[in-house]
């Protein structure tokens, strides 16, 4: 009988010679039993069993023709929010055993994007995680078989797979809703580059319950520069006393626009963003915000997706993680960019 060295757990060749198999029929039994005779399934059945045989997720992924890798798609990867949700992947991947690699979905979208997909398919990945902060990633999801595992964060709701939904409308609807609270007759918004912005929407809603007319929200794109026009634009127009950008650098190049246009923040213009970046609390003045929890997003995603991927390994059938959904909400976080309106 061959034998382990002392303190390490049997391996799969371990388990193969008790029960005078091949590895090749042991990979096969660990893939699929009913492709091993029955004899030979009793054999190793009673091998794992005398051993105490505990499948390694690496090798038993190995045995199903899987990389030992979580892929991570994003069509992006310089964003304050997806620098922080890659952090959280990264560390509970490595805690588990896992690497990681980055797929980067062309911006191109159409082809291009599928390119990008099938080239992450191709390598046969563990799982895969979908970051979908811009909803460029969207027409991805059909591209992904069903019998990967996945986790979806952000992005609309996929009713069969497993997300992570961050609560961007909620926290954008808290927000206004407090900006008017501090008596101001309305809030402007200076919207995130993206086709479909929840933030937006709740911003637009919590006008529309306080019956308080929408000002046009303003686009702009990721460049500062941009939006410190916008601010030097807005701080122009006595009438605009409350700002909310959709994320912190873009609040943060609006405040200095009003700077270079003759407005106080928060004394005569007050200003919110949105995500907590690092910077905002170091900011001058130190920016009100939604504290967005990045990290801990991509921890839970890999959480989940190693539950679908033990399903895969152990061949069960899909459980509850892969269409699971749950909510990691932001918080409002108030600091010296808002107070009361003052005048003269």
């Amino acid at each position: 009988m061959p034998r382990t060295k002392r303190g390490t757990a049997p391996s799969i060749r371990d388990v193969a010679a008790v029960a005078n198999v091949s590895v090749p029929t042991m990979s096969r039994y660990l893939k699929d039993p009913s492709r091993v005779s029955e004899k030979k399934r009793v054999a190793i059945a009673a091998a794992i069993e005398k051993l105490n045989y505990r499948p390694n997720p690496i090798a038993r992924a190995l045995a199903l023709d899987m990389s030992e890798s979580i892929a991570v798609m994003s069509a992006d990867t310089r964003l304050y929010g997806r620098t922080q949700t890659f952090y959280g992947i990264e560390r509970k991947a490595q805690e588990i055993g896992y690497p990681t690699t980055i797929y980067v979905l062309d911006s191109r979208g159409g082809d291009w994007m599928l390119g990008s997909v099938r080239s992450c398919l191709d390598r046969s990945p563990a799982g895969v995680i979908l970051i979908d902060y811009d909803r460029l990633t969207d027409s991805v999801v059909s591209h992904i078989p069903t019998t990967t595992p996945l986790v979806i964060i952000g992005g609309p709701r996929h009713e069969d797979r497993a997300q992570i939904h961050l609560g961007e409308y909620d926290s954008a609807y808290t927000m206004t809703k407090h900006l008017l609270a501090l008596g101001h007759a309305t809030v402007h918004y200076v919207a995130v580059p993206s086709d479909v912005d929840a933030r937006e929407d709740g911003w637009r809603m919590a006008l529309s319950d306080a019956h308080v007319p929408a000002p046009a929200p303003i686009a702009t794109t990721w460049d500062a520069e941009k939006a410190i026009a916008i601010g030097q634009q807005l701080g122009n127009d006595d009438s605009v006393t409350a700002i909310f950008a959709g994320n912190d650098e873009i609040a943060m190049g609006v405040m200095r626009g009003l700077a270079i246009a003759g407005k106080r923040v928060p004394e005569d213009v007050i200003v919110a963003g949105f995500d907590d970046h690092t910077l905002s609390r170091v900011w001058n003045p130190p920016l009100t915000t939604i504290r967005q929890h990045f990290d801990e997003a991509g921890e839970h995603a890999v959480t989940m997706l190693k539950q679908q991927i033990d399903d895969v390994v152990n061949n069960r059938p899909r459980g509850e993680a892969w269409t699971m959904f749950d909510t990691i909400a932001g918080e409002l976080v108030e600091r010296e960019s808002t107070g009361e309106l003052v005048r003269g």
